[in-house]
């Protein structure tokens, strides 16, 4: 299958490569802050997160003149019924991005061809819909707006943002009023640390405890190994919390770009549901990732009874504490498109 469509890739766009040595490259140098869902690393994440799903990864760096000049993630794996499903992240294609002073008539080209690749992929595989996200913060891109034109359904999601551009004193000042000194009690009352580096036993004891928390494994091993590489790979950070005789009570674990930080996944111990746990953990994070450079730290999404996707009560309250650090709201916006 997945020679199929490498082969569908080469006769679509005949300079592009998938062996992604030129990506970090591209990101280094693009046009637009690349997302967490432009890591190379994420698509592996995801790849690895559906394998039970026959996920494989169709990631392809764009040359031009023998150049890397764009990178666009991509993967396929079968959903439920048993469709196939094509996306960068197992639920919606996201924009391709480019190197800085790429003639514009060059990137027009090339996710032109990126978009006769879609549909192709799409026809091999049978895919009905796709679904595409806008990304950037602040405007619409050109990737995003040929697609809408193609739309059945457009529809908003809403996430909640850091503003990590600010002084960190106005970051604090614009936490919830209850949030404060729930924030100083949990920095007071627990041991809060950060791992930038991390071995496998440490990270066993946070995937453990989350496999606790929740009553079952929740997902493949290999996905947590990718994590804990993204981890030594200065592109995740685990910050955990334990009590007074070392006994890990809770952690977060955090991604982050050049641009942006993104919590990921979080398990705190349920008996200790009354104590500030959290707090303290998100509180961290968003010291770290200013440190680290980042200007925006997406927190996660706030849901609202227009969501097109229901959610869950618990979804609803995860998504009421996340709230309480926001700076920002914005709107991303999503298209469905019929492929056939």
């Amino acid at each position: 299958m997945k020679e199929q469509l490498v082969q569908i890739i080469e006769e679509s766009i005949p300079e592009a490569a998938s062996n992604l040595e030129e990506w970090q490259c591209v990101l280094d140098g693009c046009n637009t802050i690349p997302s967490i869902f432009h890591l190379s690393s994420s698509v592996k994440y995801y790849v690895a997160y559906f394998s039970k799903n026959s996920a494989i990864n169709l990631s392809i760096v764009l040359f031009n003149n023998n150049q890397a000049v764009g990178v666009m993630p991509l993967m396929i794996h079968l959903d439920e019924p048993n469709n196939w499903t094509l996306t960068s992240n197992g639920v919606e294609i996201i924009e391709p991005i480019f190197i800085k002073n790429l003639a514009r008539k060059v990137k027009k080209r090339l996710e032109l061809q990126i978009y006769n690749l879609i549909y192709k992929l799409s026809d091999r595989l049978n895919i009905r819909y796709c679904q595409f996200a806008n990304m950037e913060y602040g405007q619409l891109s050109s990737w995003y707006l040929m697609w809408a034109n193609k739309a059945n359904d457009i529809f908003p999601t809403h996430h909640l943002l850091v503003d990590l551009s600010l002084p960190i004193e106005d970051i604090r000042l614009k936490l919830r009023k209850s949030f404060k000194p729930l924030v100083n009690k949990s920095l007071k009352k627990w041991i809060i640390s950060s791992h930038n580096c991390i071995s496998t036993d440490e990270f066993d004891k946070f995937r453990l405890l989350h496999k606790s928390v929740s009553g079952r494994s929740t997902r493949t091993l290999d996905s947590w190994k990718v994590q804990k590489d993204q981890i030594n790979s200065a592109e995740a950070t685990l910050i955990t919390v334990t009590d007074n005789c070392g006994d890990l009570i809770g952690g977060g674990l955090f991604s982050y770009s050049s641009y942006q930080g993104m919590y990921c996944v979080g398990a705190y111990n349920r008996e200790l549901f009354s104590s500030p746990i959290g707090h303290g953990v998100q509180w961290k994070a968003i010291e770290l990732l200013k440190e680290k450079g980042c200007l925006w730290y997406e927190i996660g999404q706030k849901h609202l009874m227009i969501d097109k996707v229901p959610f869950t009560k618990k979804e609803l309250s995860i998504s009421n504490f996340k709230e309480g650090f926001a700076t920002n709201v914005i709107a991303r916006q999503h298209v469905i498109v019929n492929m056939q």
